[in-house]
């Protein structure tokens, strides 16, 4: 009786502390945890200046042991006509599905009236506005739009006051379309702040683009001379994704907590 009561103890035991089942990932075009050699795989880097613009770095981590650092400086050269330290993936197809997810981190983010974005959709072309950015200018997020492919005609919707040293998670939903039947969501931190439908998103195709372009130095006045951001959990999805497979983990490796 006693190593019978003793046996039923612990497989109680065994079934409070049991593990919670992770859920798989899947339909996953890229998967960027910064951790290892290759901590670029499936990017391309040449949207900077200088060695310290973009860095692996332990300084600030979301997940894992690693994170990405980008940074730009007041006295950097001009890349492609700004000054921006960012990291490139292909462009997106039009009328199929795109789904992103990241984290990111704005380091010691003072205000400061030139614009700059910290990730941006451009259309794939030399010229011409952002498809999409997140804004971090003058206190504020700000999620831009522009679906003419010109650089006017930007439409921007406020998400709330910029954070500094704290992760704020991103998901965006696009259906890339150059009649009414696109498609834009984002959610900020677990919270849908954009839902569209039936809408026009794009001119041409666009790509992807990680990390800051500080635009605003040098045709607009600027109390700062350095911006730093880190990025980790960066997730792109293919159109049978779904917010559960671009996600960042909540809000460190808590597999989809709430979600």
């Amino acid at each position: 009786m006693f190593i019978t009561r003793k046996f039923s103890f612990m497989l109680i035991i065994l079934f409070i502390h049991k593990e919670p089942v992770i859920a798989q990932r899947q339909n996953l075009l890229l998967e960027s945890a910064f951790e290892n050699g290759a901590y670029l795989s499936g990017w391309s880097n040449g949207q900077h200046c200088c060695d310290y613009s973009v860095q692996q770095t332990s300084e600030q981590i979301k997940a894992g042991s690693k994170a990405l650092r980008m940074e730009v400086r007041s006295t950097d050269p001009q890349v492609s006509n700004s000054i921006r330290s960012e990291i490139t993936v292909d462009a997106d197809p039009l009328d199929q599905d795109r789904w992103y997810g990241l984290s990111l981190c704005l380091k010691d983010w003072t205000d400061d009236p030139a614009p700059e974005s910290v990730f941006q959709w451009h259309p794939d072309n030399a010229t011409g506005s952002a498809s999409m950015s997140l804004l971090a200018t003058g206190g504020r997020f700000t999620f831009s739009t522009n679906n003419t492919g010109g650089t006017s005609d930007n439409e921007y919707v406020d998400l709330g006051s910029v954070v500094s040293n704290k992760w704020m998670d991103f998901v965006i939903h696009i259906r890339w379309a150059t009649d009414t039947t696109g498609l834009l969501q984002v959610w900020m931190n677990g919270s849908l702040v954009i839902d569209r439908s039936g809408v026009k998103t794009a001119a041409i195709q666009s790509y992807f683009k990680l990390g800051i372009n500080k635009f605003g130095w040098g045709n607009q006045p600027s109390a700062v001379t350095q911006r730093i951001v880190y990025y980790d959990e960066v997730r792109i999805g293919n159109a049978n994704a779904s917010y559960k497979d671009v996600a960042p983990f909540l809000p460190k490796r808590d597999y989809f907590g709430g979600l």
